[in-house]
């Protein structure tokens, strides 16, 4: 349902960026008027990303946001993200706004500015999804493409689909890709799926459309690694020489 998990404006721990829509509530499956060329790719993308016991992949963001002066600007955004499920994940962020690491493993979660060299740890649920709904409810904090990461894609990403069109064959980059179109309340969303032999995802374009200016929060995601091995080094924080341990709620007032 491109959750709250998704909302590009709000802050987020990985790159204190996005997630996309309102309510985290149980996925459930779509009902709106998806024409079957639009659902066809998607479950195969989905069905993909969900058999996937591990993977890695980076995604760069471009997102609008609003300037002192009123007006639009283009803010970039970098991120590194690994996967093991269930309860495996380490992303690094670059930014504008900073620099960020993540930590995920088990039920502990450490969140590290690497600019102030400042970290947070934190007791958490014990599986991605449960994590990622625990940051949100608690700290309005949002994972960059959240509902790619958790498993249940399909029924994540189009629960509330009031309608989808198949739009053709176009390139992102040199991959050529099936893209589609979504509509919902508040926003309307494109994304573009390999035609490939890997259906994978390969850009994401979500618009605010009753946001003043139709802002957009536009991802492209690439070096897919499905099934890397990942040593558990990976997601165990080691703290940085002079590294200072704060609450996490100073971690995220701070910033």
């Amino acid at each position: 349902m491109l959750t709250k998990r998704l909302l590009p404006f709000k802050l987020v721990i990985v790159q204190l960026a996005a997630a996309m829509f309102s309510g985290c509530a149980a996925p459930h499956a779509p009902s709106g008027d998806i024409d079957a060329h639009a659902d066809s790719a998607i479950r195969q993308m989905c069905s993909l990303l969900d058999g996937a016991k591990s993977f890695r992949l980076k995604v760069h963001a471009t997102m609008d946001g609003r300037a002192e002066t009123g007006q639009l600007v283009q803010f970039n955004r970098s991120s590194d993200i690994a996967i093991v499920r269930p309860d495996r994940l380490h992303a690094m962020t670059d930014s504008i706004e900073g620099k960020w690491s993540v930590w995920y493993r088990g039920r502990s979660l450490t969140v590290l500015d690497r600019e102030t060299n400042e970290y947070a740890t934190e007791a958490v649920p014990g599986r991605i999804d449960e994590m990622l709904d625990y940051l949100v409810e608690n700290y309005d904090l949002c994972m960059p493409m959240a509902d790619l990461l958790i498993g249940e894609t399909y029924n994540s990403l189009l629960a509330d689909v009031e309608e989808g069109t198949y739009l053709g064959l176009h390139l992102v980059g040199d991959t050529q890709c099936h893209h589609r179109l979504f509509r919902q309340e508040n926003i309307d969303w494109q994304i573009w799926i390999d035609s490939g032999a890997k259906p994978l995802p390969r850009k994401m374009v979500i618009t605010y459309t009753e946001q003043p200016d139709h802002p957009q929060y536009v991802a492209t995601m690439g070096d897919w690694e499905l099934a890397p091995a990942i040593s558990d080094d990976t997601f165990t924080f080691v703290p940085p020489a002079d590294a200072k341990s704060i609450a996490m709620a100073d971690l995220i007032e701070e910033k």
